[in-house]
């Protein structure tokens, strides 16, 4: 695996202008994957997953949204948001690929599968329609769709939900993409399909080194494919690290609390899921401290007033948080390193999720 990032986001900036005012969807994100890695963006709805990925994907268009100056989306070293047009077309669906949350609303339903994979393959390709309909139909066929001969040529309303997934995967790996991003790929499916999903995007990543940007909000989804996660809350990502590190060693309240919804192996029946007490902030008015600070168990005053800084935990682990600050009294540490020790002690839920 090259050690030198194939896409690098540093200090993104998103806002959409409404009538309300401006909402500060994402706010000075920073992350980065390689080739053949997996990287997980979680967090709950509205956090400002999606629009990173559209971001990432040049999606977000003026009047209403504006990518902030300063902001950089590297790929290979190239800033994106500096390309023409000509220039983010070919890297739009070349270079970098995305599997959409709902295949229904995204498919055109006027126009038939193969139609809309073959016109991906020719506007990248320097082949004709012949050469691009049999590749569409090996496309189909390495999604697992049967008879693709005969469901190229129909409509998406023919299709289940899965095969109507898979046909979004197959359009989105239609030009070997280097960079394949999936919004919640497994939404709205059901578990033995989500499954199938899954196991087949990890497929394509490991046949094709693919690096892969997982946005979602299922810690069974992260558990079983991801090398790497980032948690977003309130439009910043608070946390970041490898797999293992997030789900057993958390350093944020925020990451522990999601966590700690997530049922567990060893509960009883009817035992009662933890929630997380609040609402997230509104992203018109950001707070001035900590977005999370009136949601935590642990806030301090300095939370409501400072943002904290990123702190630099272990080699590719890093946290948003008072709590690793040296002024901070130790029995407030102690209160959060307890509740982690309860919610992170049982080692076999990653390994169940996984199948192990």
């Amino acid at each position: 695996m090259s050690q030198e990032p194939l896409l690098k986001v540093e200090d993104l900036k998103v806002s959409f202008h409404t009538y309300a005012g401006e909402v500060q969807a994402v706010r000075g994100v920073s992350f980065d994957v390689k080739a053949g890695e997996v990287l997980a963006i979680i967090g709950e709805s509205g956090c400002g997953k999606s629009v990173t990925s559209r971001a990432i994907m040049s999606l977000v268009r003026g009047p209403q949204g504006e990518i902030k100056k300063g902001s950089k989306i590297l790929y290979e070293g190239k800033n994106v948001l500096e390309l023409n047009k000509k220039e983010q077309r070919a890297f739009r669906g070349g270079e970098c690929s995305m599997i959409f949350q709902d295949a229904l609303v995204s498919l055109n339903p006027t126009m038939k599968i193969g139609k809309q994979i073959i016109e991906n393959i020719v506007q990248h390709k320097k082949i004709n329609k012949k050469e691009a309909r049999q590749e569409a139909i090996q496309l189909l066929e390495a999604v697992g769709i049967p008879n693709p001969e005969k469901r190229i040529d129909q409509y998406p309303f023919e299709f289940s939900g899965g095969m109507r997934q898979r046909a979004m995967i197959a359009i989105a790996i239609a030009c070997n993409p280097k960079i394949l991003i999936a919004d919640e790929p497994t939404t709205a499916l059901d578990v033995t399909i989500q499954a199938q999903i899954m196991e087949l995007i990890k497929s394509l990543k490991e046949k094709r080194n693919t690096a892969v940007i997982l946005i979602t909000h299922d810690f069974g989804v992260v558990a079983g494919s991801a090398n790497k996660v980032a948690v977003m809350y309130a439009g910043q990502v608070i946390e970041s690290g490898s797999r293992d590190e997030i789900f057993y060693n958390p350093q944020h309240p925020y990451t522990l609390a999601l966590l700690g919804s997530v049922p567990k192996l060893e509960w009883a029946n009817k035992q009662l899921l933890q929630t997380i007490k609040g609402t997230p902030p509104d992203l018109i008015s950001p707070p001035k401290g900590c977005a999370f600070a009136k949601r935590c168990n642990y806030c301090m005053n300095v939370c409501l007033e400072e943002m904290p800084g990123t702190s630099d935990l272990e080699a590719g682990h890093h946290t948003r948080c008072w709590l690793h600050d040296q002024e901070v009294p130790e029995s407030v540490k102690k209160m959060f390193y307890d509740d982690r020790k309860i919610i992170t002690d049982n080692e076999n839920d990653v390994a169940a999720v996984e199948g192990e």
